[in-house]
């Protein structure tokens, strides 16, 4: 398992990447925002972040980890404990928020959790795609396939209950709320759904709602 560490207090980097390290993690190192930006490869299983550090903030860099390594799990590690710091951090995608000072045991516990949830989060539904629960995104290859809001939540619903029937009741109160919408409009993005998906099994099941086959 490989770890991507961004903090720029020296003593304290080089603590957690040797506590990880005794623990079998491979980890990558940087100290700067800018320097993680340039040089990192964006294949790590999980990234660690301080949030203020020199050059690209953790906030920056975790929007350019979505990016480039989309689902993977985040840890935010910050002195900042204002509502706002924390509801950007999880509006950004992160999965974890640890207050400085901490336990590197609780660091140890989150980042096996957090491992454990996300191969539980990431489907493959179709040759070369994954549907990353957790972040809702259509992954093929490693790069974000862009879809609507809508037809995320779709897929959303079909991969989150794959092998079982998503009756258009369900689609029409999980994504419209309960608005009027026509069997037509759920037909339609689905159809763009498949154009966007090669080898994806949707399958009608008439007078009911589809069924995703995987």
């Amino acid at each position: 398992m490989k770890i991507t560490l961004l903090e720029d207090e020296f003593s304290l980097r080089n603590n957690l990447a040797g506590f990880l390290a005794l623990h079998s993690y491979e980890v990558e190192m940087f100290g700067h925002g800018n320097a993680m930006l340039n040089q990192c490869r964006f294949n790590s299983d999980i990234y660690i972040l301080d949030v203020n550090v020199p050059g690209a903030t953790g906030f920056e860099v975790i929007e350019w980890i979505s990016r480039n390594d989309p689902g993977k799990p985040v840890i935010f590690m910050t002195a900042y404990t204002d509502i706002e710091s924390i509801t950007q951090a999880y509006r950004l995608g992160c999965s974890d928020y640890l207050k400085k000072p901490f336990d590197l045991m609780e660091l140890l516990l989150r980042i096996q959790k957090l491992l454990i949830l996300s191969k539980d989060d990431e489907i493959q539904i179709a040759p070369s795609y994954n549907f990353n629960l957790a972040s809702k995104q259509l992954i093929k290859e490693g790069e974000i396939v862009n879809l609507t809001k809508n037809q995320r939540n779709i897929l959303y619903l079909l991969s989150k209950y794959r092998n079982n029937v998503i009756t258009y009741d369900m689609f029409i109160e999980y994504i419209w709320e309960d608005k009027f919408i026509k069997f037509n409009t759920i037909a339609s993005h689905i159809r763009e759904i498949r154009s966007a998906v090669e080898g994806l099994l949707i399958r009608n099941i008439r007078g009911e709602g589809y069924i995703l086959k995987v």
